[in-house]
């Protein structure tokens, strides 16, 4: 069953101030009754003491017996302390008992505070018990008195009823505590809940597409703070994936419209007769027909990249002897516009998958070659630093503004200066780079600055 979180907190404060108090109650109650057990012990002796006071104040000097009914007066005032009196001389000949003078008293004092202590405690180990003290004169003992009482200790009805007040004190004390604790968990619940419902509020609106407003207050708790940052980066991330897939909209709007506007206006012009059907217009034709056709295959590039489906498949080969294959098709257009490549010498070993690897060297290369002017140079290189393989395409080009570099791997991403036409190209070698080279575990970087050209950097594991 699904509960809210200020049910959960809320129930959480309960169990714990529930747990506590019980473990107070506990401990408490305890520590009470140990305590008040040693001050009953220490009270039932100072008592035992008191009578033994009064009855050896009544022995003469020489230790003659006192009268019988000051030893009664005696034995009743002990018997409403809860002991039982009894006198013997020196050869344990009793001259006085009080539960002979008066038995039933006697018996009836001994079941209450049998009564009381078994309400008590019902496993309490009680019983009858009696205690000997001399009844000194002179230096001399004259008498015994004994003291029978229900040990090792009791509780008269006074005790019984000041440890039934204290419990209670002790359980309202516990209620109050637990009511404060409901209270004070409903209100940390609200405290926390609240911007957490408040991120719930903005999530579903980043839900129904609305990317554009942002969490600006501050919960005062770590976490809620970190997930009010993380929906606030999502809501930024998303609104710039929208915006990418507009302008990705537009521009792929832009560049079918094109070649189907050329198409469909010469093939109704040759339809009409108003243009001749030559082979030179069907060659171009066939050259935007072709021109549709790399656009689509850049699609499946795109949506290949998208899926997470780019698989690699690695071995180990010299980064050299994929590099000058590729410069070697691309001599002809280096040629003729006169672009010098240098290749680093040094052979370096990488583990990769080589096809990849190839496409990764024609999109940089391709890349260098559009955007560097007639004359001007282009230099490749390879080399281990570290646990890393480092591939390196600099060029003496255009070079990339600082604004545009964070952008350039984005699909169909083209900077403002390399929008001609004549450049050709559908925006997407740079982003099919980092995925292969993300594919493989590795980094790419770029270095430009406008007129001085662009440094792009590769870096892949050397054993991985």
């Amino acid at each position: 069953m699904n509960v809210s979180l200020k049910f959960k907190l809320t129930l959480s404060y309960v169990l714990l101030a529930l747990i506590l108090v019980s473990s107070f109650l506990f401990v408490s109650n305890y520590v009470l009754e140990k305590k008040f057990q040693t001050y009953i012990v220490h009270t039932q002796e100072k008592k035992n003491q008191d009578i033994v006071h009064l009855v050896t104040e009544e022995f003469g000097e020489n230790g003659e017996f006192p009268d019988m009914e000051i030893l009664k007066s005696i034995g009743n005032t002990a018997v409403t302390q809860g002991l039982i009196l009894m006198v013997s001389d020196v050869k344990d000949n009793q001259l006085f008992c009080m539960s002979t003078l008066d038995s039933r008293v006697c018996d009836n004092m001994l079941e209450s505070m049998r009564s009381n202590m078994a309400g008590r405690y019902p496993h309490f180990d009680g019983k009858y018990v009696e205690k000997d003290y001399d009844v000194v004169k002179k230096n001399k003992k004259v008498a015994t008195v004994t003291l029978g009482y229900y040990g090792p200790y009791f509780y008269n009805n006074e005790d019984i009823q000041f440890i039934e007040i204290l419990n209670k004190i002790f359980i309202g004390i516990g209620l109050i505590f637990l009511i404060i604790a409901i209270f004070l968990g409903m209100y940390m619940a609200d405290r926390m809940s609240l911007p957490i419902k408040k991120v719930i509020k903005k999530t579903r609106q980043i839900e129904g597409g609305n990317y554009t407003e942002r969490l600006d207050f501050d919960s005062g708790t770590i976490e809620i703070n970190q997930l009010i940052q993380s929906v606030n980066r999502l809501a930024s991330s998303l609104e710039g994936q929208q915006l990418s897939q507009k302008r990705m909209a537009k521009d792929y709007a832009h560049e079918l419209r094109t070649p189907l506007a050329a198409l469909q206006s010469t093939l109704e012009a040759m339809i009409d007769g108003v243009l001749e059907n030559t082979p030179e217009r069907l060659e171009g034709c066939r050259t935007e027909i072709l021109r549709l056709t790399r656009m689509l295959a850049d699609i499946d590039k795109i949506v290949q990249i998208e899926n997470d489906s780019l698989q690699v498949h690695k071995s180990r080969f010299d980064v050299l002897s994929v590099i000058r294959p590729v410069v070697s098709n691309f001599q002809q257009e280096l040629e003729s516009r006169n672009i010098r490549v240098e290749v680093g010498p040094a052979p370096c070993e990488v583990y990769a998958d080589k096809d990849k690897m190839i496409q990764v060297v024609v999109n940089l290369l391709s890349n260098a070659i559009k955007y560097t002017d007639n004359g001007g140079k282009i230099e490749i290189s390879a080399g281990k630093y570290g646990d890393w393989v480092r591939l390196t395409v600099s060029d003496t080009g255009l070079g990339i503004a600082a604004e545009d570099i964070p952008n350039i791997f984005d699909h169909l991403y083209r900077t403002d200066k390399s929008r001609d036409r004549n450049t050709g190209g559908s925006g997407i070698g740079l982003s099919v780079v980092k995925a292969i080279v993300d594919a493989h575990g590795g980094t790419i970087e770029v270095k430009s600055e406008l007129g001085k050209g662009s440094v792009f950097t590769v870096q892949l594991p050397l054993l991985k």
